[in-house]
C-alpha cells in the first residue's frame, strides 16, 4: 500500500488529470486504488462520479474530517464510473469549512492520516488530489503520504510552485519530523508547437536533476483527447477509437504509477 499526494501550488497544471490518469493505470494493472479528493473545487469528484457541487454525495471527505460528525471513512467511499476505482469525494465547499474548524486544533495536521488509517491497508494505491495551496488540508495530506508527485507545466512560473512545495517538504521535516519522499516530477500540458515550452522543458530537466530528483515518464502533451476523457471519468486505455498514441499515453501513466511504489 502506498499513499501518494499529487501536488503543486499553481492551479491549472493538471493535478487532477494526473491523479485520474494514475488511478486508471492502477485499474489496468489490476491494482486497487482509492482517489481522495482533497480539493474543495471537487474536480476529481465531478470527473469520476456523476456528483456536482449542486448534487453532492450524502457523505464526503469533509464529513470524515469533521470532528463533530465523526463519520467512518468507509461510509463515505464510493465507486467511481470505473468500478475498479474508489473515490472519497471532497464535499466541495464543506471541505473548506471543515478545514477552518481544524486550524489551531490539536493534531490538525494529522487529520488526514487518522482518517485514512482504517482503509490504508485495503488499497494498493491511495492517491490524494491536493488543492493548489499549502493550507492545513494539503499539509495534512502530505503528512499522511508516503511520497509526493509534483506536477508542473513547462512555464516560467512553474518553478515558483515547485520551490514552494520543496519548502513545504522541508518544513515537514524540520517541524514535524516527517521526511517525505518525492517520487518525482511529472511534466504536464506540453505544447510541442511552442518554442518556449521546449526551452522551459530543457530548463526543468536541468533544474530537477540539480535537485537530485527525476522526471517521471515522458512529458504529457496538451491534447484534447486527454482532457475530454478525464472530464468524463475515462482512462486513456478506454479511448473509443484507440491509436498508438493513446496506448502510449496510457502506458506512460502506468510507468509513472510504478515510481510511487
Amino acid at each position: 500500500m502506498t499513499i501518494t499526494a499529487v501536488v503543486n501550488l499553481k492551479g491549472g497544471v493538471g493535478k487532477t488529470t494526473v491523479t485520474n490518469g494514475l488511478a486508471h493505470a492502477a485499474a489496468v494493472q489490476e491494482r486497487s486504488c482509492l482517489v481522495v479528493d482533497g480539493d474543495s473545487q471537487g474536480n476529481s469528484t465531478m470527473h469520476l462520479t456523476n456528483y456536482t457541487a449542486n448534487n453532492s454525495p450524502e457523505n464526503s471527505f469533509a464529513d470524515v474530517l469533521d470532528r463533530e460528525v465523526d463519520l467512518p471513512i468507509e461510509d463515505a467511499i464510493i465507486a467511481s464510473k470505473r468500478p475498479e476505482i474508489h473515490i472519497l469525494p471532497s464535499g466541495f465547499s464543506d471541505l473548506q469549512g471543515v478545514q477552518d474548524t481544524l486550524v489551531g486544533k490539536p493534531g490538525g495536521e494529522m487529520a488526514v492520516q487518522r482518517a485514512l488509517k482504517p482503509v490504508k491497508d485495503k488499497y494498493d494505491h491511495i492517491l490524494i488530489d491536493c488543492r493548489p495551496a499549502i493550507d492545513l488540508i494539503t499539509r495534512s495530506a502530505m503528512y499522511a503520504a508516503d511520497n509526493v508527485i509534483i506536477v508542473v507545466q513547462p512555464e516560467s512560473d512553474a518553478i515558483a510552485g515547485f520551490d514552494a512545495i520543496q519548502q513545504a517538504i522541508d518544513d515537514l521535516a524540520e517541524y514535524m519530523d516527517k521526511h517525505l519522499k518525492v517520487a518525482g516530477v511529472v511534466v504536464n500540458q506540453v505544447d510541442g508547437r511552442r518554442l518556449d515550452h521546449a526551452k522551459s522543458l530543457d530548463y526543468l530537466r536541468a533544474y530537477v536533476k540539480a535537485a537530485d530528483l527525476e522526471i517521471l515518464g515522458d512529458p504529457i502533451p496538451m491534447l484534447a483527447d486527454i482532457s475530454k476523457l478525464t472530464n468524463v471519468g475515462m482512462g486513456l486505455d478506454q479511448h473509443p477509437r484507440p491509436t498508438p498514441r493513446s496506448r502510449n499515453l496510457a502506458e506512460n501513466f502506468g510507468t509513472i504509477l510504478k515510481a510511487t511504489r
